[in-house]
């Protein structure tokens, strides 16, 4: 049977408190590992990107550094920096997490490997990804501050990120299965907190209108951001779904599986 590829995101509103500058949930975050555990054992053929989000690590590193116009001032080199700790922090415990769970994975990070330019990823290497993949070794990116070109830096989330390494997989002739994309909120909901079952470019002006805002700190866009990119890939031929995979029990290891569960469906 053929390898299925899909993209998990596990989203900074979920595995940290958004108000609380740099609060993990730790026990979500071991709940969320278990259950990638358990659908990877299941699935021998379910290869997986992981990415978290940044959460109130990130956003709130790149608000108290000043950092969202980019590496503009000589001064903001320390805030770069800054920035790049707190979201490595996150990341280790994501990996660490998955480890204890009995997951082969390892951090890959953003910002060690691509610049930039304009707020645009051009190229994204997947040399290093492709070959753990291969290995069954499960990559964990993560959003993160990269060097830019023309801004100094930017700011890449994780959205960003994972849109960037499909589209840079599908060019070298790899199939995506779907994007999952796990948060705090059971899908995107309406302005009456109700999950909307499906998001299509047809709908997509009607839906800017009824979605709920994000709470907290969060320089990335948001909800709205990701329908966005999700709708990009869906372009694509790439389906996304958004969740909250520790709503009820086991639900994210069921959406891994291709069980249906409820959530909002992004696709062309």
């Amino acid at each position: 049977m053929a390898k299925r590829l899909v993209c998990l995101k596990l989203g900074g509103s979920l595995i940290t408190d958004k108000a609380t500058p740099m609060e993990a949930k730790k026990e979500i975050i071991v709940t969320l590992a278990q259950q990638i555990a358990a659908a990877l054992k299941q699935d021998p053929n379910l290869q997986l990107i992981i990415g978290n989000g940044a959460g109130s690590f990130g956003h709130y590193a790149v608000i108290t550094h000043h950092m969202q116009n980019g590496l503009n001032e000589p001064q903001k080199n320390i805030g770069y920096a800054y920035v790049q700790k707190a979201v490595a922090l996150l990341n280790r415990s994501i990996v660490d997490a998955l480890l204890d769970a009995g997951v082969a994975a390892v951090s890959w990070q953003p910002s060690a490997a691509i610049v930039g330019n304009a707020g645009v990823i051009e190229n994204f290497p997947t040399d290093v990804i492709e070959t753990a993949l291969s290995h069954n070794i499960v990559p964990v990116i993560y959003g993160d501050i990269l060097l830019d070109t023309q801004h100094g830096s930017m700011i890449a989330s994780t959205e960003l990120l994972l849109g960037a390494v499909a589209q840079a997989l599908i060019k070298k002739g790899h199939v995506l299965h779907k994007v999952i994309h796990n948060g705090a909120t059971k899908g995107v909901l309406d302005a009456h907190r109700k999950v909307i079952p499906r998001i299509t470019p047809h709908n997509f002006e009607e839906i800017t209108q009824l979605i709920y805002a994000t709470d907290g700190f969060d320089v990335t866009g948001g909800m709205l951001h990701k329908i966005k990119e999700s709708l990009l890939l869906a372009h694509k031929g790439i389906p996304s779904l958004i969740i909250n995979g520790v709503s009820e029990k086991d639900l994210l290891t069921r959406a891994l599986l291709d069980e249906p569960v409820e959530g909002t469906e992004i696709t062309a």
